[in-house]
């Protein structure tokens, strides 16, 4: 989330009101009446969950009271390799929740939204892609054991199919799609074409059929004309248009019935 957001949670944190302690429930309905402060209690979890996701494969710990100890007495034995295994993959679906809701709420409070855009560079990478959180990409992928290391991974994968997918809706608005989402601007047609997008590009990673997806929401998309001037003013829509246009499989632009 880059440095100024960083130090400004780390401000709240040396003076936390006294609700900041995290009840363990993501309930929030995002907006601009949340209290700045509450993303410590976004904050806690990530900074917990990965310390001890770091933690288990080298010490045998136990959970006092206080926090975690390491084993060093006979009236324990370390865990088996099975069960530090079963507890690994517990605390990466934890940790995924907890960065999920962090990456929502920092996205969705515009003072914290302002803060990750001053690390330009962290802030657009994160954001080139239609997959904002893990549970983005579980929802259209159908990969319902991603983690957020798994998002990470396949970053570049979607990014690459997203350049597949611009020869469909016109790289120009693609890329005014992505700015949009980034300012939290995307209106309702642009939300409809949007999502649409996260589908076709979920639809590719299972390597499934996407062509009638495709031709349903450019379809769409032209008739509704005013919408879509970014799209109307592309080359993909003249050559769709085009009566010379020969409609063949191997085009990036072909449609089933076009």
């Amino acid at each position: 989330l880059g440095v100024p957001l960083y130090y400004a949670i780390l401000a709240i944190s040396q003076n936390p009101p006294e609700d900041s302690v995290f009840d363990g429930t993501f309930d929030y309905t995002f907006d601009e009446t949340i209290p700045p402060a509450d993303i410590l209690k976004a904050a806690e979890p990530v900074i917990c969950l990965k310390a001890y996701l770091s933690g288990i494969p080298f010490l045998d710990v136990v959970q006092t009271p206080n926090g975690f100890a390491v084993v060093n007495n006979t009236n324990h034995a370390p865990a088996s390799k099975e069960r530090v295994e079963r507890l690994l993959e517990f605390v990466k679906r934890r940790l995924t929740a907890a960065l999920d809701f962090l990456i929502e709420f920092a996205f969705s409070y515009s003072i914290f939204r302002g803060l990750w855009k001053q690390e330009e560079e962290l802030f657009n990478r994160h954001t080139e892609i239609v997959y904002l959180t893990t549970n983005e990409l579980r929802r259209y992928s159908a990969n319902q054991s991603a983690t957020c290391m798994d998002l990470f991974t396949i970053h570049p994968v979607v990014l690459s199919l997203q350049s597949e997918i611009a020869g469909y809706f016109s790289a120009a608005y693609l890329d005014e799609l992505i700015e949009k989402r980034r300012n939290v601007k995307l209106s309702v047609f642009d939300s409809h074409v949007f999502r649409a997008i996260q589908t076709i590009a979920g639809l590719k990673l299972q390597k499934a059929s996407f062509y009638h997806l495709v031709e349903s929401e450019v379809n769409y998309m032209i008739g509704h004309p005013d919408e879509y001037p970014a799209y109307m003013a592309s080359a993909e829509y003249k050559l769709k248009m085009s009566q010379k246009y020969e409609n063949r499989q191997r085009h990036a632009t072909f449609f089933f019935g076009g």
